[in-house]
């Protein structure tokens, strides 16, 4: 009798549960009805639409059911695996309406759009747009890359792929890249082996397989023996891997058109001590610091040549080789002890700072204390001699016109460091001055006299915690005085320092105080202290492209006034701050063209392209670059690319088509 009983509860039960289950499909099939008529009623303000969406409301709110973003994305996940396209598109636009997960919901519309259109221009946009938001999605960068291979915009496929590559380490995703271009993918140019071979070689790198990765960056490099990027991986893939003189006939290629690369320089003349030539090795370093005298690597290489073989004293005469007349101090070798400890070397710095004694102690022992004044007058006189004899030397008008080009170019890089760092320090050292016009946003007095009330409301209180400061602050900022505003930032931060909002607030002062750089610095602190803070990451964004946009007219405005040099430096250092800003590279590819260097052109040609695959006013310069160098197989397969990416510009399409043409009845 027991058993029986058992038996009906648990038929009972199962019964229950197949009559919920059918109970959850029919109010899922409720409610997906009611989205699809919403989806159908495309003006939002219409009385049909209005109504309809009260009634979405009501029945949720009647049946309980779990309408948080994240549940509603993943009852779109459902619906596209039920093809039931039409109501995860509406889904996907009300989430996007309230700026919920952009970066999934457009990824996820552009599944939607190949699934059931098939319709590949829309598809690359929504893909796109979720790239906008997140990057280096690497689910988003693998399905572009197969969406453009499957259209034959081989070259976009494969640029894709590239940017997927760097942007995961998963070996699951890797080995699916590499099944693809290996045993799915054919090359229709040199150029497409060339790129193809490149992203097997980033794999093989990724994969900690050495052996691949050389074949693969080999057979890349003989596909297109002019991609100096592709140099650059293989050299270093050598060095890394013990075949240092392999290395060095790489470097030395690199270095022949690009002689100011510091990089390749260091890693020459570390491939060439572990060969044990130091003196090669010494030289290479001393070149470098004839072109960067700061350099740390320049200088830290040349003391491991001769750590323990010379004294630290003559280290630092090695070092100083470019400088004759330069004499080597304690405190100089005292500065070069702490620069030791910050390389880690605690036993170098030791030695250094001995050195420094016994040079001071020296010293201390020819100069007694009764002559002491003497002693100085001497040093002052042997200072100034060399003065008087320059002084007194005779100088032709050719020499002082000479020298006075010097002073000049020397005076022209001394501002110009100095009105860098003014900029970088502007906030700091420059408050400017405000008006009441200027601090009250309204003419109305009641208002301005409401705000000094809060104000002395929250100074009255006692002690006063982050948030009266951060109120105090806010009602500063609201009056338009970001002055005070930011000085009350700053005594909320010290109280509470790890609060990412504090930080972000005092960078919207900073920029309405046209101070970008201070606004940057904030920002960045924001997010680092939150990667959440997605308010401080948009407007982080907004204005590093201000100071993008504001370092290129500078450069601009040399380049129109023939200063080529000048505005080569301008972005070679904006480089160094954004080093992963296509705009910057094309630029600097322009000023390139005008200095006569074609290869660094085609390089920052090509590393604009590989930082944003979309930004095809490269192509045609790059087109334009390979037509100066007489190489039009090169040239086609860039303006052919131009074309792939269906730019607006008509005029230049027109132009573009007619060289394709041209070009094309040379090499098909």
């Amino acid at each position: 009798m027991h058993f029986f009983n058992k038996k009906i509860f648990l038929i009972f039960i199962l019964g229950m549960t197949m009559f919920n289950c059918a109970h959850a499909f029919e109010k899922q099939n409720e409610a997906d009805d009611i989205r699809r008529q919403l989806y159908q009623y495309q003006d939002k303000n219409s009385p049909k639409h209005i109504k309809t969406k009260q009634k979405l409301i009501k029945f949720i709110e009647q049946n309980k059911i779990d309408y948080s973003a994240h549940s509603r994305l993943n009852d779109v996940l459902r619906l596209i695996n039920e093809q039931k396209y039409d109501i995860a598109e509406y889904e996907l636009f009300d989430l996007l309406s309230t700026n919920t997960e952009p970066a999934i919901c457009y990824e996820l519309l552009g599944d939607i759009s190949y699934k059931s259109a098939q319709n590949t221009k829309e598809t690359a946009q929504f893909y796109k747009n979720s790239l906008n938001y997140n990057p280096s999605n690497t689910s988003v960068l693998f399905k572009l890359s197969k969406l453009y291979l499957s259209e034959k915009k081989n070259i976009l496929g494969l640029e894709y792929i590239k940017q997927a590559i760097e942007s995961t380490d998963d070996t699951e995703i890797l080995t699916e890249i590499e099944n693809i271009l290996k045993n799915k993918f054919v090359p229709q140019s040199r150029f497409e082996t060339n790129i193809s071979q490149e992203a097997l070689g980033m794999i093989y790198i990724k994969m900690n397989n050495s052996t691949l990765a050389y074949d693969a960056f080999v057979k890349a490099i003989q596909s297109n023996p002019g991609d100096i990027y592709l140099k650059y991986y293989l050299s270093d893939l050598l060095f890394s891997n013990g075949m240092d003189k392999a290395a060095i006939v790489l470097f030395d290629v690199i270095l022949k058109d690009n002689p100011k690369d510091s990089q390749i320089r260091a890693s020459k003349a570390k491939a060439l001590f572990n060969l044990g030539d130091e003196q090669k090795a010494y030289y290479e370093y001393l070149t470098l610091l004839n072109c960067y005298p700061d350099s740390k690597e320049a200088k830290y290489g040349i003391y491991k040549i001769y750590e323990n073989k010379i004294s630290p004293k003559e280290i630092l005469e090695k070092i100083n080789q470019n400088n004759a007349e330069h004499k080597i101090t304690p405190e100089e070798l005292n500065s070069f002890a702490n620069f030791l400890e910050t390389m880690g070397d605690n036993q170098g710095a030791q030695n250094f700072r001995q050195n420094a004694q016994k040079i001071t102690d020296e010293l201390s022992q020819k100069i007694s204390a009764p002559k002491e004044n003497q002693v100085q007058k001497q040093i002052s006189q042997q200072i100034q001699k060399p003065l008087k004899q320059i002084e007194s030397t005779p100088k032709t008008k050719d020499t002082k016109t000479q020298n006075t080009k010097k002073i000049s170019k020397n005076t022209k890089i001394i501002q110009t460091k100095k009105q860098a760092k003014k900029e970088q320090q502007k906030t700091a050292k420059e408050q400017p001055k405000i008006t009441q016009k200027q601090i009250v946003k309204t003419n109305n007095p009641a208002e301005y006299n409401e705000y000094q009330k809060q104000i002395a409301k929250y100074n009255a209180m006692t002690p006063k915690d982050a948030q009266i400061y951060n109120a105090i602050a806010n009602t500063y900022k609201s009056m338009g005085d970001y002055t005070n505003a930011l000085k009350n930032y700053e005594e909320a931060i010290k109280l509470d320092p790890a609060n990412s909002d504090l930080r972000y607030n005092m960078g919207v002062a900073y920029l309405e105080l046209n101070s970008p750089y201070s606004a940057k610095k904030a920002l960045q602190k924001a997010v680092d202290l939150n990667k959440d803070n997605s308010k401080a990451y948009n407007l982080l964004s907004f204005v590093n492209q201000k100071i993008i946009t504001e370092i290129i007219n500078s450069s601009y405005s040399k380049f129109e006034n023939k200063n080529y040099v000048e505005a080569f430096e301008i972005l070679d250092n904006a480089i160094k701050q954004y080093p992963e800003n296509a705009q910057l590279y094309y630029y600097r590819a322009l000023v390139s063209d005008a200095l006569g260097r074609n290869s660094a052109q085609i390089s920052d040609l090509q590393k604009a392209i590989s930082l944003d695959p979309s930004y095809y006013i490269s192509y045609y310069q790059l087109g334009i670059a390979y037509e100066k160098i007489n190489d039009e197989r090169n040239a086609l397969i860039s303006y052919e690319r131009f074309l792939s990416i269906e730019p607006d510009e008509k005029d230049l399409v027109e132009e573009v088509q007619k060289k394709v043409v041209s070009f094309g009845k040379k090499y098909y």
